[in-house]
């Protein structure tokens, strides 16, 4: 049996890590043959009983354990996510192993990754170099595809989505979905702080919060459709984390409306299904609308960053939230409730491409790779 050992940010409590996790596991276990997914890393999510999981709470012993592992993978892949935009750092960066030494060259590929922003041309050129030792490289978003057009690597590359638009194979479970004939709806919201923690423009970061607090205020306040909210802590890390910015919305329209909070949790399939009990989500995080839109779940995804905006930019989709357009925001989502409650076709997503004809792709391109 051949081993694939998939490379991510896994292991931190974020569920939108998790869900790569759980999609690989299934990959290897529905799509690839004789195959088992591999994966090193301190709080995975819950996974198959055929996924290999190594858990270390000491990162260096975690790293060196990691090198080791190199050798004995037939596969090791970057899978999910903005893996590929910062440049080799040295010794303790695992890249500089797989770009020094050639007998791992044909061990490599990613699979549902962005290819950048870069902050420097030397992080550029650097990642460059990286990809061109790749055996295939797939990525997520077109923008990525146009980078590697730009780098001058075609040959091994393609386009094939967001692993997580296979969410409700994952978890069949998923695919039912009732939602009540009344005028009721149970809105969802993803918050998180993020110019703080990579030591971005606070000022940034403060007006796109005081732009979502008198949104919701608006919403909470003036839509009587709206007979509960749930609270989804994508990323459970208590430093860098959801709960702290979670809580204070939370605490602040509990008295106003029935709110709950739905913690993080390694059992992804148990998040997703309470995601999935909601009519329309409002979020800050990529993967509650990725998730959402997985899901056809009726969505706003707040831009805070690059990755957001090439998502929405993918499927095509027209409902915008603008910092500085409040009216703008609360017309759009009065008018997109309007027409869930209606059981219409929701206001704004007339053009936008539906889920299906991206899980075709990357099952297209799953099959297509050589394992």
């Amino acid at each position: 049996m051949k081993k694939i050992y998939f490379k991510g940010y896994y292991g931190y409590k974020n569920i939108g890590d998790d869900v790569f996790c759980v999609t690989a596991d299934w990959i290897c276990n529905n799509i690839w043959e004789n195959v088992q997914a591999v994966f090193i890393g301190k709080d995975l999510p819950k996974l198959s009983n055929n996924a290999k999981v190594y858990s270390f709470n000491n990162g260096t012993i975690k790293r060196i354990f990691e090198l080791i592992n190199l050798i004995r993978m037939d596969k090791i892949i970057y899978f999910g996510g903005s893996l590929l935009h910062s440049r080799i750092r040295g010794l303790f960066d695992i890249k500089y192993y797989l770009n020094k030494y050639r007998f791992l060259y044909n061990k490599l590929g990613t699979i549902g990754t962005s290819v950048g922003p870069f902050k420097s041309q030397v992080d550029r050129d650097s990642i460059r170099e990286f990809l061109k030792k790749f055996r295939f490289i797939c990525v997520r978003d077109y923008s990525s595809l146009k980078i590697l057009e730009e780098m001058g690597i075609t040959e091994k590359a393609s386009f094939c989505f967001d692993p997580a638009i296979l969410i409700n194979d994952v978890f069949p479970s998923l695919k039912v979905k009732k939602r009540k004939k009344d005028d009721k709806i149970k809105l969802g919201i993803s918050l998180c702080h993020y110019e703080r923690y990579v030591g971005g423009d606070l000022r940034k970061e403060r007006e796109r919060e005081a732009a979502i607090e008198s949104f919701l205020d608006e919403i909470i306040e003036s839509n009587d459709h709206i007979s509960e909210i749930t609270f989804f802590i994508f990323h459970g890390s208590k430093s860098v984390g959801d709960e702290k910015i979670t809580k204070y919305f939370y605490n602040k329209y509990k008295d106003k409306i029935k709110a709950r909070i739905v913690d993080y949790t390694p059992n992804t399939e148990q998040f997703c299904q309470e995601l999935n009990s909601c009519d329309i989500i409002f979020g800050v995080r990529l993967h509650s609308g990725i998730l959402a839109y997985a899901l056809e779940i009726p969505f706003i995804l707040v831009e805070y960053h690059k990755k957001c905006t090439e998502f929405l930019s993918t499927i095509n989709y027209n409902n915008r939230f603008y910092i500085y357009n409040h009216r703008h925001n609360v017309d759009l989502f009065n008018n997109m409730v309007s027409t869930i409650i209606n059981d219409e076709v929701v206001h704004g997503t007339e053009e936008m491409i539906k889920p299906e004809y991206f899980k075709k792709i990357i099952k297209d391109q799953l099959v297509k790779i050589e394992i």
